[in-house]
């Protein structure tokens, strides 16, 4: 005897939570296109209830997308983009890197990186961009350079060793000097080849793959469509919904919408069969017994900060979400 107690709820993945028969549907809303407001009037609860249950889901899908990439090695070729969106305002844009198997379709890894404004602004536009970066500083130049360098690495680390990373991507400057750097490390280890965006996006185009998904996601989040009013307040709420929206793609969704009964997941050898929301989140996860990828627990401990909000962030540091 170990001298505690434990209860069903224990090994829920809705431990102390008041409202636990909201989760599955907050996770479903989340990506059905609606933004928090409308999931809270849907539901009848407010915004912020909404928020701390994706915060709850997200954290249990970055352990679970994670207990699967250390389960099944990296064998097919990956296709890498980044979508652009922003956080709290546009003068504050940020990147999100997607990795994507171009046969399973299966998303394989993600990343941020925080951006400067830029493209055609008015006189008192770029006084306020002058403003705003004199009182909070500039984001680091090379974000996309080297948040790209660690997703290729996290693919590099699950490439088995007699094979090299079949890796596409478009023109970005960045990426080819991620790889360079990556290169000079450890060797000729990577098969790059970059496509032009001016390329006609049909399914034809090596970029298909992650070019639709970056399509889907604006389409499935309210957060990242253009001249929002549901845009993320904060750049970790965004990394939360995406990571909600990664195991969705993967696992619940099916790949064609008029195809075959598969999923992702299904065509990787990752599962057997379909996947619910209820299957999602049948079992509570321990953070002590997943390996995340690297930054995955800056997400997990909501880490991520939004600078226009300065030290009025709270992580999530609970002892018992190990």
């Amino acid at each position: 005897m170990c001298g505690r107690y434990f209860s069903t709820e224990t090994f829920s993945t809705t431990y102390w939570l008041r409202l636990r028969h909201l989760l599955i549907p907050i996770a479903q809303l989340a990506v059905s296109g609606a933004g928090l407001r409308q999931i809270g009037r849907t539901l009848g609860v407010s915004h912020s209830t909404v928020g701390r249950h994706i915060g709850r889901a997200a954290r249990h899908c970055l352990l679970l997308h994670a207990s699967f990439l250390n389960r099944h090695p990296l064998e097919e070729s990956v296709a890498v983009d980044g979508f652009e969106t922003f956080e709290y305002s546009q003068y504050f844009p940020c990147h999100f890197h997607l990795a994507q198997g171009r046969d399973t379709w299966l998303i394989q890894g993600f990343l941020d990186s925080p951006l400067r404004r830029k493209g055609r602004m008015t006189a008192a536009q770029k006084a306020m961009r002058a403003m705003i970066e004199k009182k909070l500083g500039r984001p680091n130049p090379k974000a996309v350079e080297l948040d790209m360098g660690l997703l290729i690495r996290d693919l590099l680390d699950r490439v088995p060793e007699d094979r090299r990373l079949d890796l596409r991507s478009d023109e970005h400057p960045a990426y080819g000097r991620a790889i360079k750097t990556i290169v000079e490390e450890r060797g000729d280890v990577i098969d790059y080849e970059t496509i032009s965006s001016r390329a006609a996006r049909t399914s034809d185009n090596p970029l298909f793959v992650i070019n639709a998904t970056d399509a889907f996601l604006r389409h499935s989040q309210a957060n990242h469509r253009r001249e929002t009013m549901a845009a993320s307040k904060r750049r970790q709420m965004g990394i939360e919904r995406l990571a909600v929206f990664v195991v969705w793609r993967n696992l619940v969704k099916r790949r064609f919408e008029n195809g075959p009964v598969e999923s992702s997941a299904m065509v990787g050898g990752w599962t057997d069969r379909m996947w619910s929301w209820v299957d999602v989140f049948r079992r509570r996860l321990f953070r002590r017994e997943v390996m995340l990828p690297r930054r995955w627990d800056e997400y997990y401990e909501r880490r991520v900060e939004t600078r226009v909000y300065g030290p009025r962030q709270v992580g999530h540091s609970c002892n018992y979400a190990y």
